[in-house]
């Protein structure tokens, strides 16, 4: 049997915007002191596990904690940027905190929440979730095909679409209600012949450290 190769699929650290609330979608915010503290904390972790290649959004906070992981670990290759890898296009979303929508938009805000969560995205302008997996599921296809069976990657990316991506895989309980993966938190799959296994769901326990860091937004 040929080896599985695994994908450590990291949530990039804290930026700015997410201290604040606001969503960000495809918007630029930098990653925030506490964010660069934790993408050095995630690099520490893997600094102990030798991989075969980086990859990034090219957002610059995702990219930020990829750099920064790969300075912890002295990783030798560079940092590859990825579009697919990007968190969800948000509409009329971004740039607000969910406060602010309520105190513009309280008709659609009061709408939003009442539909099911697949419908909502189409409701404001948004990727739906059809359009977040199938350029995600790309992007690692894409990732995976540079690589040798039992190769180690890991991937910097968002959120948004990671939950997407990974309750479609595995279903809703992987990342039940509105939880998403903390920031700068790890989950693990395994990807061989018979597709993938997930191995382990956005570990924070190297952020164990800084108890603030791991909390799901």
């Amino acid at each position: 049997m040929p080896e599985p190769q695994e994908l450590l699929l990291v949530r990039h650290g804290q930026s700015t915007a997410n201290a604040r609330g606001i969503w960000q979608g495809q918007m630029e915010f930098p990653l925030s002191e506490e964010g660069r503290k934790q993408a050095r904390s995630a690099g520490r972790a893997l600094e102990g596990e030798p991989f075969d290649g980086l990859y990034s959004s090219p957002l610059s906070r995702a990219f930020e904690t990829a750099e920064i992981i790969r300075e912890e670990t002295r990783f030798g290759g560079e940092v590859v940027s990825v579009s697919g890898l990007s968190e969800r296009r948000g509409g009329i979303l971004e740039g607000r905190t969910w406060a602010e929508q309520e105190e513009q938009n309280p008709d659609l805000a009061k709408k939003f929440l009442a539909i099911p969560e697949e419908e909502r995205w189409e409701l404001v302008g948004a990727e739906t979730d059809d359009e977040v997996i199938a350029r995600f599921d790309e992007a690692l296809s894409s990732i995976r095909s540079r690589h040798p069976e039992g190769a180690r990657i890991v991937i910097v990316s968002h959120g948004g679409v990671m939950r997407a991506f990974l309750r479609d895989l595995f279903g809703p309980e992987v990342l039940p209600g509105a939880q998403r993966a903390a920031n700068a938190s790890i989950t693990r799959l395994q990807w061989g012949d018979v597709g993938p296994r997930l191995i382990e769901v956005a570990s924070t326990a190297h952020l164990a450290e800084d108890p603030g860091s791991a909390t799901v937004e």
